[in-house]
Formats: C-alpha cells, sequence, structure tokens
C-alpha cells in the first residue's frame, strides 16, 4: 500500500493525488460557497481526454471516494484545507 499524501491547499491550488506523465488524478480546492458547504474538483487526464467534477460537500463530511482512493478532511475553511489522501 502506498504511503498516504497529506495535503494543505489554498483556495484555486492543485495537487496530483495519483497518475504518470501523460495522465492523472489532480484535487483542485474551489472555497466555501457558504458556511456549511465546501467545494473541491477531481480533474482526470488521459492523453487526450480529460473530465472535473466540481464536488460540493457539507462541513460535517470528512470522507469521500475520489480518484481511486480515500480523501480524509482535518479541517476547512473559506481560505485553505487539510487533507489526506490514501490510495
Amino acid at each position: 500500500m502506498a504511503t498516504p499524501q497529506d495535503l494543505t491547499l489554498k483556495v484555486g491550488e492543485e495537487a496530483k493525488l495519483r497518475g504518470a506523465f501523460a495522465g492523472g488524478w489532480w484535487i483542485i480546492y474551489a472555497g466555501m460557497p457558504n458556511r456549511d458547504t465546501y467545494s473541491v474538483a477531481i480533474r482526470w487526464t488521459s492523453g487526450n481526454n480529460a473530465a472535473t467534477h466540481n464536488l460540493f460537500l457539507p462541513t460535517a463530511q470528512t470522507e469521500f471516494a475520489a480518484a481511486k482512493g480515500q480523501i480524509r478532511v482535518y479541517s476547512v475553511s473559506s481560505h485553505e484545507i487539510r487533507l489526506r489522501f490514501s490510495k
């Protein structure tokens, strides 16, 4: 099993979760549209193909599946998010 990634992202920042040169999975912190909801975008690419899904999650939800792994949110504010990605 791969080592989990601990990440801290500010609004608009992205981090690569997995993948190789020609493709992969990224997470982008999209901020908080209101005080009870935060948003992350999951971007996927493979060659010339790409897709992005914007997820709106309640602040009470601290775990969700994405990028063929599990994401656990430790803290979220309107400025940044702290999370761990496990494959």
